[in-house]
C-alpha cells in the first residue's frame, strides 16, 4: 500500500456531519484490510483499479466511479484486485441525518462526485477550518446523492421549502404567488398540494405561524399587544386582534391574561 495522503481532521463534534477520517491510497497487489469494524461511516471513492468490499455476507466489486460505503459496527474486509489495483480517496464521518442512499447501500455508481473526492484528498492544502472544509464537501456529496433517492417526494419538498419560508419569513410581508414562483410552480398549483400535505391552506399555516410567535412574545418578553402585531407581520393592531379572536376565541389580552 502506498499511503498518498493522510490528512489529520480534529474531531469537532459538529452534530449533523463530524468528519473524522480523511485521506488517499494507492493500493499494492495483494492488498488486503480486515476483519474490521469502524464506529463510523467510511466511503471510498474509486479513482482507478478495482477491488472487492466484503460486507454481511455480500461481496461488492468495486471500480472506476463506484463509492463503497462502510456502515458503523459492521464487520468488513476489503482488498484489491492484483491486477489492477485500487486508487481511492475516503473519507469518514459521524452524522445524525438520515441520509437514506447512505443508510440504505453499499455500493454506489456516481461519477460526478469524483471532483468532491479530489478536493477531499487535497485537503491538507487547507490550513485553517480544515473541518469546515471537509463538512461542507460532505454535504456537496449529499446534494448528489439526494438525485439517487428514491424515497425522497419530490412533490413533498415543495411543501417543506414553503413551510420553511414561512417559518423564516413570517414578519414580512409574503406574496404566495412570489413564493411559488420561485419553486417554480403556479401559485394555486402550490396552493393545492401544500393543502394535501398540510390539511390547511397556505394562509392558515401562515396565520398559524405568526400567532404563535406572537403569543411567545407577549408571554414570554412581555411585548405589548401592538408591538406583537408589528413584529410577526400584521400591518396594524386590529387586523391582529380579529386573526387572533378568529383562531382563539378571545382577544390576545384575554388570552395572555389566561397563562398568567
Amino acid at each position: 500500500m502506498i499511503l498518498l495522503r493522510y490528512i489529520p481532521i480534529s474531531n469537532m463534534n459538529f452534530k449533523d456531519i463530524n468528519p473524522l477520517d480523511c485521506g488517499e491510497e494507492k493500493c499494492n497487489p495483494g492488498f488486503r484490510r480486515g476483519p474490521i469494524i469502524f464506529d463510523y461511516y467510511l466511503l471510498h471513492y474509486v479513482f482507478s483499479g478495482s477491488g472487492v468490499f466484503h460486507i454481511d455476507g455480500t461481496d461488492y466489486v468495486t471500480s472506476k466511479g463506484q463509492i463503497s460505503i462502510i456502515h458503523p459496527n459492521k464487520v468488513n474486509v476489503y482488498y484489491t484486485d492484483d491486477n489492477n489495483p485500487w486508487h481511492y480517496s475516503w473519507i469518514g464521518f459521524e452524522t445524525s441525518l438520515n441520509i437514506h442512499v447512505i443508510k440504505n447501500n453499499h455500493l454506489i455508481t456516481l461519477p460526478q462526485a469524483e471532483h468532491i473526492f479530489s478536493d477531499l484528498k487535497n485537503a491538507d492544502k487547507v490550513q485553517k477550518g480544515r473541518e469546515y472544509y471537509t463538512c461542507a464537501k460532505i454535504y456537496e456529496l449529499i446534494t448528489l446523492l439526494e438525485h439517487l433517492d428514491s424515497t425522497v417526494d419530490a412533490t413533498y419538498d415543495y411543501v417543506a421549502k414553503a413551510k420553511n419560508y414561512m417559518d423564516i419569513n413570517y414578519p414580512l410581508s409574503v406574496s404566495f404567488e412570489s413564493l411559488a414562483s420561485s419553486l417554480g410552480l403556479s401559485r394555486n398549483y402550490l396552493g393545492k398540494i401544500f393543502k394535501e400535505y398540510e390539511k390547511i391552506t397556505l394562509y392558515q399555516y401562515l396565520t398559524n405561524v405568526r400567532l404563535v410567535k406572537a403569543i411567545e412574545l407577549m408571554s414570554m418578553h412581555h411585548s405589548s399587544v401592538s408591538d406583537a402585531a408589528c413584529r410577526v407581520g400584521y400591518p396594524d393592531i386590529y387586523t391582529f386582534s380579529k386573526a387572533f379572536k378568529r383562531k382563539f376565541g378571545c382577544s390576545p389580552s384575554s388570552y395572555i391574561n389566561k397563562l398568567t
